[in-house]
């Protein structure tokens, strides 16, 4: 069976190196360097191929749809834990909210999340995936 090597080097204080440094750490017990990367190829890419190597029909429909699910799962990721904290403290910054509020408001956990008769706020239930992506980060 014929392989297919890939070598990749980049100098460590680029953001390259930083990510393979990163991923050499194993986060989240993903495995190891060469299994992250090829599973971040396959979610990006592997419809891609598949269907420039003739397959289509359901297969294709089916990689498509893992693909796009990996990848929406990933963007959720990021978003919960990177954004969602900048998303708070905008809007306590650009309410008309007391100010005892606005410091209760930017302590508060998603389970002390005020009901919509306070301050018109809404309660919001948080799914079980974005529970588990809390999780693996630590930021439970």
């Amino acid at each position: 069976m014929q392989q297919v090597i890939l070598s990749i080097k980049r100098t460590a204080d680029t953001i390259d190196g930083q990510i393979i440094n990163y991923l050499q750490k194993e986060p989240f017990d993903l495995g190891s360097l060469p299994e992250i990367v090829m599973l971040t190829l396959k979610q990006y890419w592997s419809p891609f191929a598949i269907s420039a190597e003739g397959v289509d029909g359901e297969q294709l429909r089916q990689r498509a749809i893992w693909s796009i699910k990996q990848l929406e799962a990933q963007a959720a990721l990021i978003r919960e834990v990177f954004l969602e904290s900048q998303v708070k403290t905008s809007v306590v910054e650009n309410s008309t909210l007391p100010s005892d509020t606005a410091e209760n408001v930017l302590s508060t956990n998603d389970e002390q999340t005020r009901d919509e008769d306070d301050y018109g706020l809404i309660e919001i239930e948080i799914p079980e995936e974005t529970k588990q992506i809390y999780k693996l980060f630590g930021a439970e």
